[in-house]
């Protein structure tokens, strides 16, 4: 859809709603629609509509929309799909502004639905109206009674937005959170997306003044680039957790290239979500635990944690949970230390995790926070078991006195059954998050961290000496003259042309010629193999290095050339590449594939013979600024090579970083290659230099 579209004010604030399909069966779908709006407090003018008119629970109904007396701003559809269009029409002659279609019965059943939805594609794209499915769940605006679903109940308001591309999950955590008394700002359940998508429900939570947080279960993305314009934007304001369903590698598409086998779909979604400076979690727990937290919680500022106990063996557990999660067990300072030990007895622990043990009252735990002030942490855990003096209730009150004028984040985890349920429920209703456990707080915690660390806003995405223009032309000469596969040779001036450095070479079809050559580059020089055929030379031996004399250089050609042909009599032999040997250094690969969703997407790590093997990458989407790039270098596992080990001076991180920025960049502008790939990029201390490379037309 375009992004002219209109907004979805009509879904916030609707004066007027009518029910097409209303029932007297409120156990149908028109029926608890209606239900459900008469119930929940909606003040607003509400009409029913059935063909067979009469009154359905109190309300007289109108045979058709032509029928409705004045305007109405909102409509829910609940008649069989074949009727929908006709309905549609019905509700542009009333100035209907937006529309939710729960009505089944299109894509998602067979070829006669397929062509039924893109039947109502097409109109929607002749009218200004916005439509929320079909085939979905519904929407909630519990500010001003708006349920406009057939799930049982209405959520309480409250802060955070929630939306969903599954309707059975959607009802499901409509029922869970009102248990839980979890509020809403909204809920938005997506259907088939045929207009509104969860774009637009991100750019409308954007702008709410009741929501502070986004909550979104996804399946998969309608445009995702679109998808990560409105997260980066609303990201920016707003912290958004996000739970991605279809993680497996059975989802990533087969591709030829190491890039291609190493970057599947979903990590794709990964790096989206990561460059919009957006949450991502793994479970529907966790994604309501985040979300919960950050709506009622600040942000932490980093990840240092400092645990408060009374019970020496659960701190332990939770220190543990810490580090899984990512998390700090960070020192007390010396000042809260003197602190600590001026209040508590003797037998505690004045280090991290503060141990109160077991005989730990609520004063206890109020002086051990006041001592501990937030000094030199980014986030308190309070941990409690129920012992036989524990009195859960009084404790938290300590708890929430004592933090009640922090700037960081407090979570807490209650352990135990009846005896602490008083106390984490006063918890809750302080803002307080509190868990069973010390895991999922820790979960918790870490997710918040993820939002801190990457909301800061990212400076353009450029690189300095790139040229799109010449890049492109070279680029369209390239694909004129082949269809498969693309070697170094060819691909070199396309990287020249953005300032990436490649190391010097020649072509030659025979021995000697390749001996002239290594006299023309000057040794020592390596020999690679030249066919379109062969992705991996040396898996057939078509990889020589080192070579110094002339006599060495025609020697080793012949002989891959015969050893070659004789491994791979399928392929087509073209000759050798003399090569100018590169600096020693460190081999890495940087390779870009085409996502179908977002679009071009870059990796790297540390590459060679040895890629496949060690999958140690890091992904983003193109283009990346120069932070970006940097920071997939520190992700990597083996980092620490680049910056020296035992005596080895590090690579020029800098050069490197910048030429990953740079290929990012040719990557979003040259869209010729479904993959391209730079392997070994060698890494040094005198530079960084393209030694092979690959692409796919």
């Amino acid at each position: 859809m375009s992004r002219l579209r209109p907004p979805l004010d009509p879904f916030l604030r609707a004066t007027s709603v009518a029910v097409i399909g209303a029932s007297r069966d409120p156990a149908t779908v028109g029926g608890s629609v209606l239900a459900n709006l008469r119930s929940s407090g909606y003040s607003g003018r509400l009409v029913a509509v059935n063909v067979h008119g009469g009154t359905i629970q109190g309300l007289p109904v109108a045979r058709s929309m032509h029928d409705v007396e004045g305007s109405v701003e909102l409509a829910v559809i609940a008649v069989p799909a074949p009727q929908v269009l006709q309905v549609l029409d019905d509700c542009v002659g009333k100035g209907v502004k937006g529309a939710v279609i729960i009505s089944a019965g299109f894509r998602e059943a067979g070829a006669e639905g397929r062509r039924r939805e893109d039947a109502l594609r097409a109109w929607i794209a002749e009218h200004p109206l916005r439509i929320l499915g079909p085939n979905c769940l519904g929407w909630i605006r519990p500010a001003c009674g708006l349920n406009l679903t057939f799930a049982a109940g209405m959520p309480e308001r409250g802060p955070i937005a929630f939306v969903s591309h599954s309707g059975a999950l959607g009802a499901a955590i409509i029922d869970w959170a009102r248990e839980r008394r979890i509020g809403f700002s909204l809920f938005a359940s997506l259907g088939n997306q045929a207009d509104i998508t969860e774009a637009d429900v991100l750019d409308t939570a954007r702008d709410d003044p009741e929501t502070r947080v986004v909550a979104a279960y996804v399946e998969g993305v309608a445009d995702g680039r679109r998808f990560l314009d409105a997260l980066r934007a609303t990201a920016a304001r707003k912290p958004v957790v996000v739970l991605k369903a279809g993680r497996s590698e059975e989802a990533a598409r087969a591709v030829s290239s190491h890039t291609g086998a190493l970057a599947g779909s979903d990590r794709a979604f990964d790096a989206a979500i990561r460059q919009a400076g957006a949450a991502r979690v793994a479970s529907v727990q966790e994604l309501f635990d985040v979300a919960r937290a950050l709506s009622s919680q600040p942000l932490p500022r980093g990840r240092r944690l400092a645990i408060v106990t009374n019970g020496g063996g659960l701190g332990i557990v939770a220190a543990d949970a810490a580090h899984d999660a990512g998390l700090q067990i960070a020192p007390i300072e010396a000042p809260a230390r003197e602190r600590l030990a001026a209040v508590l007895p003797a037998a505690a622990s004045v280090r991290n995790p503060v141990d109160l043990i077991g005989d730990a009252d609520a004063q206890r735990y109020g002086d051990a926070l006041h001592a501990l002030g937030g000094d030199g942490t980014d986030a308190v855990l309070v941990l409690l078991t129920a012992q036989a003096a524990t009195d859960a209730l009084a404790v938290a009150r300590a708890v929430i006195g004592a933090t009640r004028e922090w700037s960081l984040p407090v979570a807490a985890a209650f352990v135990g059954g009846g005896r602490v349920a008083a106390g984490a429920r006063a918890l809750e209703e302080a803002g307080i998050p509190c868990y069973p456990f010390p895991e999922p707080a820790l979960r918790t915690l870490a997710g918040m961290v993820q939002v801190f660390e990457r909301r800061v806003p990212a400076g353009p995405a450029s690189a300095t000496g790139s040229s799109a223009g010449p890049a492109r032309a070279i680029a369209a000469g390239l694909r004129a003259a082949t269809s498969g596969t693309l070697g170094f040779q060819e691909l070199a001036p396309l990287f020249e042309s953005y300032g990436i450095p490649c190391a010097a070479m020649r072509a030659a079809a025979t021995a000697k010629e390749a001996a002239a050559a290594a006299g023309e580059i000057g040794g020592p020089v390596a020999l690679k193999i030249v066919s379109p055929d062969i992705s991996h030379k040396s898996d057939v031996g078509g990889v020589r290095l080192g070579l110094g004399s002339l006599a060495e250089v025609e020697d080793a050609a012949e002989s891959m050339m015969r050893s070659v042909r004789a491994a791979r009599p399928d392929a087509r032999v073209n000759g050798v590449l003399v090569q100018q040997m590169a600096p020693p250094g460190k081999e890495l690969v940087v390779g870009m594939v085409r996502d179908a969703q977002f679009g071009p997407m870059i990796l790297v790590g540390f590459g060679g013979i040895y890629v496949e093997v060690l999958h140690d990458t890091a992904v983003r989407l193109c283009p990346v600024t120069a932070p970006e790039a940097r920071a997939m270098l520190d992700e990597l596992r083996m980092a620490p090579l680049l910056h020296g080990i035992r005596g080895e001076a590090p690579v020029r991180l800098d050069l490197l970083a910048e030429t990953i920025q740079k290929f990012a960049r040719l990557a979003a502008d040259v869209d010729d290659f479904a993959e391209l790939e730079i392997n070994p990029l060698v890494a040094s201390p005198a530079g960084v230099v393209a030694v092979d490379a690959r692409a796919r037309v």
